[in-house]
Formats: structure tokens, C-alpha cells, sequence
């Protein structure tokens, strides 16, 4: 390849190159110049890039503790788009849900290389499925927390979040999602899962009516949230934020898989206290029917993500072994669609 023939520098692949485009950003978005200290990657999630760092503005003696994040072209679900995370966190910021406060987006990729946002660090760790037993005090007190933080998400005037509501109504909302995950599963398949095809024509004929649009998470579990104290200190992890029906977030935190034989929902609270909690909180009358359906629903959204995680290594976009160690989850998720639609 001849000097010529070169690809630009990328900051993504270039971590002084990064913190260099970054500073400049900040000085162009704040009119002063400002000190960015050394990353923290976070070895998390499969999609986006997570930088933690520090920032000092020009004239402040003050360190802001900050997290960047970055949806590379390579990732799980790319081409991604920082607007929903952002404008989702920006509307929830004088909610009772717990978020960080977020700064600044762009999706201009000549910026950091790729769409992104920054926000504030919030303090805490992320419990994750895997680890050990939770002593029975800590469940009953995160399980409560757990519960408030999506009632009070689902209580939320989606209207007001700046996301793109896309016509979404109470009669359409699960079509929405049907289609964008087969549609997104068409791109990334590598041969063809006939119990899918089975399982989305049974979506297509059962689609329930929801109680109302509201802001859906779209991955809410345990691993998505920091804990400090036994306090839960912010619900991360927005990437699939929508518009749609309340049910799809409960069908996903039901999966069998996050609570690992414990009989708990994400090894935290039982099914009928989840339940009660939520109704009471969140003004919403939990549907059993739709509740199975979502059930359904996220076990063919969680086998699309392993397909797409497939794709994703076997292209040699991400050459991350958690890609290959998710495929190898496929005929399991398969199986368990199978037993709820018999």
C-alpha cells in the first residue's frame, strides 16, 4: 500500500488519537479548552465502547468524573445511532428513574470515529446474573428498587422523551417490534431456523393490544443497573430504547435465563410480588396473555441476538470469544420457544 493508498487515522483504533478529537469537541461545544486524564475501558456489553475518564474544564479546579460511549461500525447491532440513548436519558433526568445526566451526542462519525454520547459517571458496580447467591436482605431491598425504577419508566408520557414515536399506538406496538426484529434477524442469519419462522407467524397471530405506549427499555436485567450500598444508583445500558408496549420489558426480565434456577425474576424477586409492586406502581394492569407473548418475544429476540453474534464473529467484525460462546446458546433459546408455543 503506497503513503497515498493509507487509511486515515481512527480513533477508535487509537486511544491517544481519541482523547485528542475528544478534547477538541469539548472546547468546541463549551468555548473552553479542557484537560481529559487517561481512559478506562470497560470490558461490558457487546455492543458499544465504554470509556471512563476525567475532565477538567479551563478555570475549574474540579475533576468531572464522565463516561463516554461509542457505537463502533463493527458492533452487535450496528449502525447505531446515539440519539435515542440520549434524548431517553435526557427526558428521564427529572424522573424517579435513576439515570445518569447526560451532556452531549453526536452521530457525525468524522467527530470520535463513531456515533456517541457523554455522560456522567455515576458511582457503583453492576451486579451480574453469574455471580454468587444475593443474601436475603440485598435481593428483597434491589428487587424493590428493581421494580420501582421500570414502573416509573413505564409511568413516563413517552409523548415527552424525543424519541420518534414512528406511529406507534396501543393496537400496533408489538407489530413494530416484530418486524424490526425479523427484519434485523433477515440481515444477520447465515441459514434459515425454521422454529423461528414458526414462532414469528405465532407472534404475527397473537399480538396483544398493549395498555399503553410507553418508554421501553428494551434489555432491563440485572447487570443493566449500578448498586452502591444497597442502593440502586442508575439503569444503564439504553441501546434498544422505544417507543411500544410496557409488557415487552417484563417478558424480558421473566426470562428463565436471568434467573438462573433461582425461581426469581433476575434472581431478585419473586414472579407475584414483581407483578403486584409493578400494578401498584406504575398504574398498569399486568396481562398474563401478553405477558407469554412477550415471553415468546424475547426468547426469538434473545435467539436473534446470538445469531447476530454469530455473524458478527464469523465476518470478523468483533473478534470478541464472547460472540462464539453466545452461538453456542442458539439451540438451547430454540428448544425453550418450542415448549412455550406447544
Amino acid at each position: 500500500m503506497t503513503p497515498l493508498e493509507q487509511k486515515p487515522p481512527n480513533p477508535l483504533d487509537d486511544e491517544a488519537l481519541l482523547r485528542d478529537r475528544l478534547s477538541s469537541y469539548l472546547q468546541a461545544q463549551s468555548g473552553r479548552s479542557w484537560t481529559v486524564g487517561p481512559f478506562t475501558r470497560y470490558a461490558v456489553g457487546f455492543s458499544w465502547i465504554t470509556y471512563g475518564f476525567t475532565a477538567r474544564e479551563e478555570g475549574s479546579s474540579d475533576e468531572r468524573g464522565l463516561i463516554l460511549r461509542l457505537g463502533p461500525p463493527y458492533g452487535l447491532f450496528a449502525p447505531y445511532s446515539a440519539h435515542p440513548q440520549y434524548a431517553a436519558l435526557k427526558a428521564l433526568e427529572t424522573s424517579r428513574v435513576p439515570v445518569p445526566r447526560v451532556f452531549w451526542w453526536s452521530d457525525d462519525v468524522a467527530i470520535l470515529g463513531a456515533p456517541f454520547f457523554i455522560s456522567e459517571k455515576m458511582p457503583g458496580v453492576a451486579p451480574v446474573p453469574w455471580s454468587g447467591s444475593f443474601e436475603a436482605g440485598y435481593r428483597q431491598s434491589i428487587g424493590a428498587q428493581f421494580v420501582s425504577a421500570i414502573a416509573a419508566l413505564h409511568a413516563c408520557d413517552a409523548r415527552n422523551s424525543g424519541i420518534a414515536q414512528n406511529d406507534t399506538t396501543v393496537e400496533n406496538a408489538a407489530l413494530k417490534q416484530i418486524d424490526f426484529w425479523q427484519e434485523a434477524g433477515a440481515r444477520w442469519a447465515l441459514k434459515s431456523h425454521p422454529m423461528l419462522h414458526w414462532a414469528l407467524r405465532w407472534l404475527r397471530r397473537n399480538q396483544p393490544v398493549a395498555p399503553r405506549v410507553s418508554l421501553v427499555h428494551g434489555d432491563y436485567r440485572l447487570g443493566n443497573f449500578l448498586e452502591q450500598d444497597g442502593r440502586i444508583t442508575a439503569i444503564l445500558d439504553w441501546e434498544l430504547v422505544h417507543v411500544g408496549d410496557p409488557h415487552e420489558d417484563i417478558g424480558w426480565a421473566f426470562l428463565p435465563q436471568f434467573a438462573m434456577g433461582s425461581g426469581l425474576i433476575c434472581r431478585l424477586i419473586p414472579r407475584d410480588e414483581f407483578i403486584a409492586q409493578y400494578e401498584r406502581e406504575s398504574g398498569i394492569k399486568v396481562n398474563p396473555a401478553s405477558v407469554h407473548f412477550y415471553l415468546v418475544f424475547s426468547l426469538v429476540k434473545l435467539a436473534l441476538t446470538h445469531i447476530a453474534a454469530i455473524r458478527c464473529f464469523e465476518e470478523g467484525r468483533f473478534n470478541d470469544m464472547r460472540m462464539p460462546a453466545m452461538g453456542t446458546q442458539l439451540a438451547p433459546v430454540l428448544r425453550q420457544i418450542e415448549k412455550l408455543l406447544q
